[in-house]
């Protein structure tokens, strides 16, 4: 038996860590499901990857009790959508279907916060219920029936407070005449002025003011 301070980790990395196609992929994911860190995207391809291993057996051993099982599993996260619960649905199950269930995903999906950022912030700080009970995990997976128990701590500010009103994504502008950005940093100051707005030049003894 393992240390249980020691967890072991239920996902693996990518054998190929300098792919072009799957780190492009990995950053629109990223950006549609507001992820911060790509293990998350890893913990869901290792849980549908198992789901569909799973599938696989029951069918090369014509278990129908592992396969009910499964079944039931997955109708209760609800990771088929209106798709009717069978095998070969399962086998075609995509990882953002998993990352849809996710409490972050779904808080912004009912418009209780303005961006995922928030979501996360609002769930980590116990604002949010479900089923009367704090989440304070953003990756909690809502099960079926949970959508609409998602709901305010009672007792929060936000209750009263919160207004919906997603922010936009601000494009950045291009810097014209060859203006440099962040105010010039990087290039030549200016001479310090005192208080009068005039230059100060330096001395030929080292810049010292007599």
């Amino acid at each position: 038996m393992g240390d249980p301070r020691k967890s072991k980790r239920i996902y693996s990395r990518p054998t190929r860590p300098y792919d072009k196609d799957r780190i492009t992929a990995e950053k629109i994911t990223m950006k549609e499901f507001g992820l911060r860190r790509k293990n998350e995207i890893y913990k869901a391809e290792a849980f549908i990857r198992d789901i569909k291993r799973r599938a696989r057996e029951s069918i090369a051993l014509k278990d129908e009790e592992v396969e009910k099982t499964i079944l039931n599993k997955v109708t209760k996260l609800n990771l088929l959508g209106n798709k009717e619960a069978n095998i070969d649905a399962i086998l075609n199950i995509d990882m953002k279907a998993y990352l849809e269930r996710r409490l972050e995903t779904q808080v912004v999906r009912r418009e209780l916060a303005n961006s995922f950022l928030q979501a996360r912030q609002f769930i980590v700080h116990g604002h949010i219920f479900v089923n009367n009970v704090k989440v304070t995990s953003p990756q909690y997976i809502v099960c079926s029936g949970e959508e609409d128990l998602i709901s305010y701590n009672s007792r929060s500010v936000l209750v009263s407070s919160f207004s919906y009103g997603p922010k936009k994504i601000k494009e950045r502008k291009e810097f014209a005449g060859g203006r440099k950005p962040f105010g010039g940093r990087g290039g030549s100051r200016p001479p310090f002025q005192n208080r009068t707005g005039n230059a100060q030049a330096g001395t030929s003894n080292g810049g010292v003011k007599k």
